[in-house]
């Protein structure tokens, strides 16, 4: 069954690598899809967009990743991570459009974005910001927070400057470092750990 199911795959990828360059066949997208089993799906997804020509890569990847939620929902999260990775200039606009497929898995999509592409977290969080509900404003920048500790800094100045904070919902930023947020990407109001006035001292190691 397995070996037939890549049969398949092996002949819509051909589809798609023949579609023209100025747009993507998506017709054999979905023929690529259409009768894989829903632990395969990531890896097709992945496969397709590897495969695409470099001018259709960013068209090919969304395309993908509709066909590839409205095969299996639940896959969602694992397509948008592997084709993040592969196309990370547009993380933002894939998990975005993940979200407003599959809004109930929108902090996985909000996980794995930003860990597949940490450059775009600012933007990923905003992006996603706009096309969730405002009760979810809050969580979905923990989760990215949570996700790459590091860029803290950048994610707020996104925030700030994407537009994330306004009449629709509001996005307490915090000035903590990842010790203060818990496993879900909730804030732990009983946290103490802040980030240093100072950087720490240099260390060089000895021979």
């Amino acid at each position: 069954m397995k070996i037939k199911t890549r049969l398949v795959f092996a002949a819509a990828l051909a589809g798609v690598m023949a579609s023209a360059s100025a747009e993507v066949d998506k017709q054999a997208v979905k023929d690529a899809f259409a009768k894989a089993p829903g632990a395969e799906v990531p890896y097709i997804a992945s496969k397709l967009v590897l495969k695409a020509k470099k001018a259709d890569k960013v068209e090919t990847a969304m395309e993908v990743l509709r066909a590839a939620v409205a095969k299996k929902p639940a896959t969602c999260v694992a397509v948008v991570s592997f084709i993040s990775s592969l196309v990370p200039e547009a993380a933002p606009e894939l998990a975005a459009e993940a979200v407003k497929l599959a809004p109930q898995y929108a902090k996985g999509i909000a996980h794995a974005a930003a860990k597949a592409a940490p450059a775009k977290a600012g933007e990923i969080t905003v992006a996603l910001v706009k096309v969730s509900k405002k009760t979810k404003h809050q969580s979905i920048y923990n989760t990215v927070v949570a996700a790459v500790p590091t860029l803290l800094t950048s994610i707020n100045q996104a925030v700030l400057a994407g537009g994330a904070n306004d009449s629709k919902g509001t996005i307490t930023t915090v000035p903590a470092p990842i010790a203060a947020l818990n496993a879900d990407g909730t804030e732990d109001p009983n946290a103490t750990a802040e980030f240093p006035d100072s950087p720490p001292a240099a260390v060089t190691a000895s021979e």
